[in-house]
């Protein structure tokens, strides 16, 4: 009788026990949708990403390998190509290469191409690939003094850079042009170099008059003021507009003249690039220096 009485409560024990254990499995299976949910709701990062090519990346091992040279101040960027493997860049940005290596001229779309002739961009672009069986290299850099900056852009995304700064990408990436009149006084002009991955993920290669700067404006309405030829890059969700510095007598009389005031015009977080050093004053300069010569 003992045992049939143990046996019971066995049962009632372990009919309990499952219980438990479905209810515990159910939760766990509420969390996970729990947690997408929620991801949903959150805003999307901005995937925009300057990428240190001194800290592996793992989701860039598809890309050529490349690293910098040339000192800092006058960096130039150096590619080992795998057989089959090519890099678009633009025209005579080109600085060696080995024997494996081929060139292939184009021009695209012709209303790209004179879209790129406006964003300070050649009309024609040259293909690089490895033809050979073993590794090459050849080294790009931009006509500017200054240092690169290399950007990740993400499947659907797009990226905005200042005239005269496309030095070379990923063939994935279309290069496009982009019109924006807010940049027009200050001295940006009205064109730019669009970096468009439609289709694929891909990598673009800037020149930078000095260092590059992120800046992230994390919220709508978020807003920052930069001096003429200071912008680099910036994301599609920013407005650019033309400020005064501050007062009547701080515009004219603290040589700062107008700036450049960026937006955020999204609910989602947008960076920006700037350059360390203006190229506007750097080329105002120059030509002083000129006029005093003759």
């Amino acid at each position: 009788m003992v045992n049939k009485k143990n046996n019971k409560t066995k049962s009632k024990k372990g009919g309990s026990d499952q219980i438990d254990q479905v209810q515990q499995l159910n939760q766990k299976q509420q969390v996970p949708q729990q947690v997408q949910q929620i991801q949903k709701n959150q805003p999307k990062k901005n995937n925009i990403i300057l990428i240190d090519p001194n800290k592996p990346q793992t989701n860039l091992t598809k890309f050529p390998k490349f690293e910098y040279e040339g000192g800092y101040g006058f960096t130039c960027v150096k590619f080992t190509l795998l057989p089959n493997q090519s890099i678009r860049a633009d025209g005579g940005a080109m600085n060696y290469m080995t024997n494996q290596i081929e060139m292939k001229t184009q021009s695209g779309n012709i209303w790209g191409a004179v879209g790129r002739v406006f964003s300070g961009s050649s009309f024609f672009y040259n293909i690089f690939t490895n033809n050979g069986n073993s590794q090459g290299l050849i080294n790009f850099s931009g006509i500017n003094p200054g240092n690169v900056g290399c950007f990740y852009i993400p499947k659907g995304d797009s990226f905005n850079f200042v005239s005269n700064s496309y030095i070379c990408s990923t063939p994935e990436l279309l290069i496009e042009t982009s019109v924006r009149f807010g940049g027009l006084i200050t001295g940006y002009g009205i064109t730019y170099v669009k970096a468009n991955a439609a289709n694929k993920d891909g990598l673009i290669w800037i020149s930078s008059f000095g260092d590059v700067i992120p800046i992230t404006l994390q919220n709508r309405g978020d807003k920052i003021r930069v001096d003429n030829g200071i912008l680099l890059g910036f994301h599609g969700n920013v407005n650019i507009n033309t400020k005064l510095p501050g007062g009547f007598m701080s515009t004219f009389f603290s040589q700062e003249g107008l700036v450049s005031e960026i937006v955020n015009d999204d609910n989602n977080p947008c960076i920006i690039y700037l350059e360390s050093r203006s190229q506007n004053r750097y080329n105002d300069y120059i030509a002083a220096i000129a006029k005093k010569v003759k």
